[in-house]
């Protein structure tokens, strides 16, 4: 039973020795956010319903892997279902996170945990797709879209505390498309621009996070090692 799934590294803060450090960071997206919008409204929140892959995901494109941050609409991006589609349009967003409610800290997963070459992270709203022979029988489809939060616990996945901002973006293409991350990872994208994902999917459908969570345990169940059993010792009559 496969995994499919490959998530981004989660930066840690910069030091106080920094020239530069988070607090002026996030002092200058708030400013370009205000001179963008005209407002003196502060950044967009991250909320536990936010969706799309954080800055720093690469995407399968028709000249190699590339940061979906240089993505632009125009581009070919590899695409399960349709082979390369072009990318119709990119939103992008910088959110101001939400450093208490722990349900909208974006997920880490650790280097290995599932098969990623570094420790990566994903928001927890984000639909990924996974194999696995018991979403075969639970939807007669052997691949199932659930919410990246329901893999909290699963092999060392967890959430982790963000930054003060972090920055979301979302390819669309003519229709709702799963595309190709890191290397191996299933990711859906939505056409519509949405960060919420409340507009009606055109083909796929993310199982209910109660659906997801038990998907979950079934895998984790099936990595629990057998238990062993200690040889039977028979007497021998003299």
């Amino acid at each position: 039973m496969v995994l499919l799934l490959r998530m981004i590294p989660c930066q840690g803060r910069r030091t106080e020795n920094k020239k530069f450090g988070d607090d002026d960071m996030f002092a200058w997206k708030t400013a370009a956010w205000n001179l963008a919008t005209g407002s003196d409204a502060p950044l967009p929140k991250l909320d536990a319903r936010t969706s799309g892959m954080v800055a720093g995901t690469k995407v399968a494109t028709a000249s190699g892997w590339a940061r979906i941050e240089t993505i632009n609409a125009g581009m070919q991006v590899l695409t399960f279902d349709g082979g390369l589609q072009t990318v119709v349009s990119v939103t992008r967003h910088v959110l101001m996170a939400d450093t208490v409610d722990i349900a909208s800290w974006p997920m880490a997963v650790p280097a290995g945990a599932l098969g990623n070459r570094e420790a990566m992270t994903i928001l927890p709203h984000q639909p990924v797709m996974i194999e696995s022979d018991l979403a075969e029988e639970m939807t007669g489809d052997p691949f199932a879209l659930i919410p990246a939060t329901a893999l909290d616990g699963l092999r060392g996945i967890t959430p982790t505390r963000p930054d003060a901002w972090i920055e979301v973006i979302q390819l669309h293409f003519a229709r709702d498309e799963i595309v190709f991350a890191n290397i191996g990872a299933l990711f859906l994208c939505r056409a519509a621009a949405d960060l919420t994902l409340t507009t009606p999917l055109d083909d796929y459908t993310v199982l209910p996070l109660e659906l997801a969570d038990d998907l979950v345990d079934y895998l984790a169940a099936e990595e629990l090692p057998a238990p062993h059993h200690a040889p039977m010792q028979q007497t021998v009559a003299a």
